[in-house]
């Protein structure tokens, strides 16, 4: 089932432009579901899931150990080194479980996109109308083109708020107006449709190389030796 989806964007000479497109229902309800709370963001957290509990229930572990290892030996040292050593353990446990839940996060929004890809290119679509709509009515070839995409995406109604969230998400990591103008000469050219595509291939290659691809658990690697380190040398100073 399809919906109808409109916006309105003032043009540079404060004239009103509607857009309309229709948009899959079940697209946008999928792609809410991926998203719709952290619980449901975890249970679709696939393979990154399982590594992210393996190594918090590691991580458990070693601070748990360290706190009973103060305790046995309190008599020894302070008899505020435990809580110290707990308080410690909490804050590495804690840190990471919020950066695993966002490498799980992007993952899952990876997998959300991927059913917006229409939106996206309409999104692009609209972006190159309106810049070059702009460049022909100052009659000057604008030598850098300002386009606030987050902007777009919040003014198209009937859009339901997780979708937004997820497009506001991912054009809050783009630098959508240097793609812009990176595209210039063929949006110039007056061919909107070819100039989309190169601005959607363009924004696709920058989210996939420097968010997605990026979204590593390599980290991890020295996070847990920090976290042995930090509670070694506090046990040996107290």
């Amino acid at each position: 089932m399809k919906e109808e989806i409109t916006l309105q964007l003032e043009t540079s000479n404060g004239k009103s432009k509607e857009y309309n497109f229709e948009v899959d229902n079940v697209v946008l309800q999928n792609a809410q579901i991926l998203l719709s709370s952290p619980i449901t963001v975890i249970k679709h957290g696939g393979k990154g899931l399982l590594k992210s509990i393996l190594v918090l229930i590691i991580i458990a572990i070693i601070n748990i150990s360290f706190f009973l290892y103060s305790l046995i030996n309190v008599a020894e040292g302070k008899a505020y080194t435990p809580i110290l050593v707990l308080l410690l353990g909490l804050i590495f446990t804690c840190w990471y479980t919020y950066k695993a839940y966002n490498y799980i996060y992007i993952n899952v929004t990876r997998e959300a996109i991927k059913g917006l890809t229409p939106i996206l290119k309409k999104i692009c679509g609209i972006a190159v109308d309106v810049v070059s709509t702009n460049a022909n009515n100052d009659e000057t070839k604008l030598a850098k083109a300002h386009v606030n995409a987050t902007e777009i995406v919040n003014k198209i109604n009937n859009l339901p708020y997780l979708v937004k969230k997820i497009l506001i998400f991912l054009f809050n990591r783009i630098p959508f107006s240097g793609i812009i103008n990176e595209a210039w000469d063929v949006i110039n050219s007056g061919d909107n449709e070819k100039a989309t595509d190169v601005v959607y291939d363009k924004l696709s290659g920058f989210a996939n190389n420097k968010i997605f691809n990026k979204n590593k658990f390599n980290w991890i690697l020295w996070y847990i030796p920090l976290n042995i380190i930090v509670l070694v040398v506090l046990l040996k100073l107290l």
